[in-house]
């Protein structure tokens, strides 16, 4: 059975400046009721009444109302609901001792919410919004289950809790000092020398928290939660803000964490990452900000390929229209015989940092993709191409005449909306029909276009200033860090509609990113960085996909085979036997198992 209903998204609908046809012509109103209401100027949805019919779909003119789908069944399996019309979260992931579980999903579909249950800050409510949660209802509820004796430990006081939020750019508003101060004060294992140094944290021990980059605060956020002496250890997004590197030396210490008879919850939107790391599996789905189910834990390879497939064969469930599937490498990028770009070898020396980069060309219709670890000049390197920065020795030979620039730290204060904005930045082309069916469309940002560019999430406005990027009129394309914020399915949405927009416009771009997964989907040739970062960085020319990712692979230490299911790449389990036999033969990209 499924129960079908509208929803408004608050964020968008504006009754300021709508003549409320969604209301008028609401089916129940010929009985004197109406299922959609404003309340005191406040859209509402009575969800009993709503018979899902659509016109009022088709008469709001924001498209801020939506059809959805509600298993109706699972209202006895309701964990939480916020409000009469608010989010509503089914089932939850299972906690396993000695095992890392990794939780992946859209934005917006409850991931936060689960860990903030799990971590006992939420006292679930059961679907009843209007009373607070009672802790003996939720034992009373999951009896029976592995749930229960979780629960009943948690709530009574038997196991500990060690949390990391997912907010941790909010670290230096509410914590002050040294980094070594703070660590010390919450270190309870005795482990502060080595996960300092695991981490890479010894070069910022003597810095405030204020003088931190994302990554560093990230670390020292996780640090701060490992160095409890906890039985769970629930970590949000761990892995943002850092690179490559770090995120591996992040993956080993917390899979070593699982295995001291502890419970790990991983919450993250680098699939590779998630995948290595991980032992279970549960992926969550649903409408963002409206309803969100969790799966049953499966094994690593076959719940990522449910995320990915949208499909639950067990349940014989379909959340997404198509499934997500990666194309296999191909054949260098064929390029035009005249570069768009030519420098020659170039040197920058900038506040004690040494950039040397090896001659390069870029052609029009690619895109080249830059990896490399933090610190190691990647966004000096761009600096130099728009203008921003001179070199020392040499020079650009060719060089477009107007280059697109999207910086690594972007920011929301824009007074106007997000249609304001496109048009600003853009011109005409910003509602054109390639815009549209090309970006605003598969970005979700086509039904955003009325709202206030303040009020955009992290991961909508990074989606937007992409897209402002790309729109505008440039003989060349620069992104720096196109996927931060932004959850796993928009990233892989975000890569194909980047790749697939530069083709069909015939300029080149350019592309620094730390997920492996988004490099791998976007870029037709890649520029590897090596070095010592913030001492000296080297940029390589730029070279195949295959050549390069096999270099910064083995600078790493890591390998990748393809799925064959999903053709999504994965990262071999350290010393297992394809990462060995991989790292024989030379070959660190691509294997398919």
């Amino acid at each position: 059975m499924v129960l079908r209903v509208a929803v408004i998204d608050r964020d968008i609908c504006n009754p300021d400046k709508c003549n409320h046809e969604c209301q008028r012509f609401c089916p129940p109103v010929k009985m004197g009721i109406m299922a959609v209401e404003f309340r005191e100027g406040e859209p509402y949805i009575n969800e009993p009444l709503c018979i899902g019919c659509g016109i009022c779909v088709n008469k709001c003119p924001f498209n801020a109302i939506t059809i959805v789908n509600l298993p109706q069944e699972l209202e006895t399996e309701m964990v939480h609901r916020y409000d009469i019309n608010g989010f509503r979260l089914f089932r939850l992931p299972t906690p396993i001792k000695n095992q890392v579980l990794g939780i992946v999903g859209r934005n917006g579909t409850g991931k936060s919410t689960a860990i903030k249950i799990l971590a006992g800050k939420i006292i679930p409510n059961l679907g009843n919004y209007e009373e607070e949660g009672d802790k003996d209802k939720v034992l009373e509820y999951f009896s029976g289950t592995q749930l229960y004796y979780y629960f009943k430990d948690l709530y009574n006081g038997r196991i500990r809790i060690s949390y990391k939020p997912q907010e941790v750019y909010l670290t230096p508003k509410v914590v002050k000092g040294r980094v070594k101060d703070l660590l010390k004060k919450v270190d309870e294992t005795g482990d502060l020398d080595l996960i300092v140094e695991r981490l890479n944290l010894i070069n910022s021990l003597d810095k405030d928290v204020k003088q931190l980059s994302g990554g560093e605060i990230q670390r020292m956020v996780v640090a701060a939660s490992l160095l409890k002496d906890a039985d769970i250890y629930l970590l949000d997004e761990p892995s943002s803000f850092n690179d490559i590197f770090e995120r591996m030396a992040l993956a080993k210490i917390i899979s070593e964490y699982s295995r001291k008879n502890k419970y790990v919850i991983l919450v993250d939107h680098d699939l590779a990452f998630l995948d290595y790391v991980s032992d279970q599996i549960s992926v969550v789905y649903g409408e963002p900000g409206t309803y969100g189910i969790f799966t049953r834990n499966e094994s690593v390879r076959t719940g990522i390929n449910i995320f990915l497939d949208g499909y639950i064969p067990a349940d014989n469930i379909r959340f997404r229209e198509k499934r997500i599937v990666f194309d296999k490498p191909l054949p260098s990028h064929k390029v035009e015989a005249i570069p768009i770009l030519k420098y020659t070898r170039l040197k920058k020396t900038l506040n004690g940092f040494t950039l040397e980069v090896d001659e390069g060309e870029f052609y029009n219709g690619e895109v080249v993709g830059i990896v490399g670890p933090n610190s190691i000049g990647k966004t000096t390197f761009f600096r130099i191409l728009v203008g921003e920065l001179s070199p020392d020795e040499g020079e650009i030979l060719v060089g477009p005449s107007k280059i697109a620039y999207k910086p690594q730290y972007i920011s929301p204060d824009y007074e106007g909306t997000v249609q304001d904005f496109l048009i600003e930045k853009a011109g005409s082309k910003a509602l054109s029909g390639q815009a549209v069916d090309g970006l605003l469309k598969p970005l979700n940002l086509y039904k955003l276009l009325e709202r206030r560019v303040k009020e955009l999430s992290g991961g909508e406005l990074q989606k937007l200033f992409v897209t402002a990027t790309l729109l505008m009129d440039a003989d060349m394309y620069l992104l720096d860090e196109p996927s931060a914020f932004i959850d796993v399915e928009d990233r892989l949405t975000l890569a194909n509609a980047i790749n697939r927009f530069i083709k069909l416009s015939g300029k080149p771009a350019a592309v620094i990113d730390h997920d492996l997964i988004m490099i791998d989907a976007v870029a037709d040739r890649i520029v590897v960085f090596k070095g010592e970062p913030s001492i000296h960085g080297h940029a390589l020319e730029p070279k195949s996909k295959v050549e390069a990712m096999n270099i910064f692979l083995r600078e790493i230490g890591i390998t990748l085979r393809r799925d064959r299911h999903s053709g999504r790449p994965r990262i071999n389990k350290l010393n297992s036997r394809l990462d060995r036999h991989q790292k024989e033969i030379g070959e660190y990209y691509f294997l398919e198992t």
